[in-house]
């Protein structure tokens, strides 16, 4: 049966128009309202249901019963929202049951009713990564996110993806090395007049974790493995991730580890104090040698001149030992004189050479000191920048992993003197 042209050409012609009712036979077929079609709804209708499973990520870590309760509550509301558009019945994805058909399969609804055509709505909904601590360290460090849904899975039921749990130790510098560093750290510490003393220096903690390697990976006690975990550790991101994962525990541990030698509070704040201003002394020394240009040509030039001068100690000594078996056996006297002009010419070399050595060594340290560090002593100064040109012979971006390095260190000093405040503040009266 032929009908009469009487609509515009953007209104669904009336052959595709599908009913269980004769009433399609009328000659005066409504017109749609466009603000009544219900495309409003819809529209509210999918952010809604995008917002429920969002909210997935946060059972995934509920106990079953939870699960069920959550589960089903959301299912309801989802119905009651989807109720009378092509996504009705939609809370039946939650529940387990046969997902709704995608919106361009969607032509009848059980009742005959007459429903909508058009695209498969398809997607992914992934949770924001959690940054608030570094993922598992030691493996590998980017967590994928949790696929609720993905296209090739539209029309199935959603097969959510396990969340990575949150990191509580790294599998090479393990929770053992934090207490240990706590523990000599305190052990250090004298307690008496004027904030007492800390014997805490970068050549220590260097020497001590060079031999005895409590908490780092294997143990082992090679040169090899200590490399390697110096390798490992000595980069910016790791450095930080590292901090971010021990920082709370290291703090901790020096409170566990004072209380343990019957530090008083107040001498618990000096204690922490203490390790404040030493961090703040190797924060800026690190940022005077990162800030040396071409370090490694300059430690070169020390090292030249510093040779020369062993040399020439050592040919002298060999020449003082000769004048005085010369002397010994009554040598001739023409033969006495010769070595012993030979003795002045060398030790006119070698004060020069020593001169040239200091004067180098100086030069080097007041360029150091332009860029931070000012109130370290030379000796630790010198080995900062010796252990730092070394681990830029392995690792190029060495000079960044000092500068990430010193920030971790001012932020440790910051947190150590609100600690050893708060101890002090918090402390029962005497």
């Amino acid at each position: 049966m032929r009908m009469e042209n009487q609509f515009s050409p953007s209104v669904i012609p009336t052959s595709k128009i599908v009913s269980s009712s004769p009433s399609f036979l009328s000659d005066k077929l409504p017109t749609p309202s466009p603000r009544k079609s219900g495309g409003g709804k819809l529209v509210f209708a999918a952010i809604t249901a995008l917002l429920l499973i969002c909210g997935a990520a946060f059972w995934l870590t509920r106990d079953g019963q939870t699960r069920d309760t959550l589960r089903e509550q959301a299912a309801a509301a989802l119905d009651d929202l989807t109720q009378g558009t092509p996504l009705a019945s939609m809370g039946n994805v939650l529940r387990g049951a046969t997902p709704v058909p995608h919106v361009g399969e969607y032509r009848k609804n059980p009742t005959g009713e007459g429903g909508t055509s058009g695209p498969a709505v398809q997607g992914a909904v992934a949770a924001p990564l959690d940054r608030s601590l570094p993922p598992e360290l030691g493996a590998s460090r980017t967590s994928p996110p949790v696929v609720l849904s993905s296209p090739s899975s539209a029309g199935a039921n959603p097969q959510p993806q396990a969340v990575a749990p949150k990191a509580s130790a790294d599998t090479t510098v393990r929770p053992d090395f934090i207490d240990d560093l706590a523990g000599y750290v305190v052990a250090r510490y004298k307690p008496g007049q004027n904030g007492g003393g800390l014997g805490l220096s970068a050549q220590g903690i260097n020497q001590r974790y060079g031999v005895k390697m409590t908490g780092l990976a294997g143990n082992g006690q090679s040169r090899g493995d200590r490399a390697g975990i110096l390798r490992y550790v000595f980069s910016p991101t790791m450095i930080q991730e590292l901090y971010g994962l021990y920082v709370d525990r290291f703090l901790e541990a020096l409170q566990r580890h004072g209380t343990e030698k019957s530090l008083t509070p107040e001498q618990m704040r000096q204690l922490f104090t203490a390790i404040a201003g030493r961090s703040v002394l190797l924060a800026g020394g690190l940022e005077g040698v990162a800030a040396l240009p071409d370090l490694s040509g300059r430690l070169k030039k020390l090292e030249h001149a510093s040779q020369n001068t062993l040399n020439v100690n050592a040919e002298m000594m060999q020449i003082v030992f000769e004048l005085d078996e010369l002397r010994e056996n009554k040598a001739p006297r023409s033969r006495i004189d010769e070595t012993q002009a030979r003795v002045t010419a060398l030790s006119t070399r070698y004060r020069k050479v020593l001169d040239e050595r200091t004067m180098e060594q100086r030069t080097l340290l007041a360029d150091i000191r332009k860029g931070g560090g000012t109130a370290l002593d030379d000796d630790t100064l010198l080995f900062l920048a010796r252990w730092l040109e070394r681990r830029m012979r392995d690792t190029p971006q060495s000079l960044d992993s000092a500068r990430s390095a010193a920030g971790v260190l001012r932020d440790l000093a910051r947190r150590c003197s609100q600690t050893g405040a708060s101890l002090a503040a918090n402390a029962p009266p005497q």
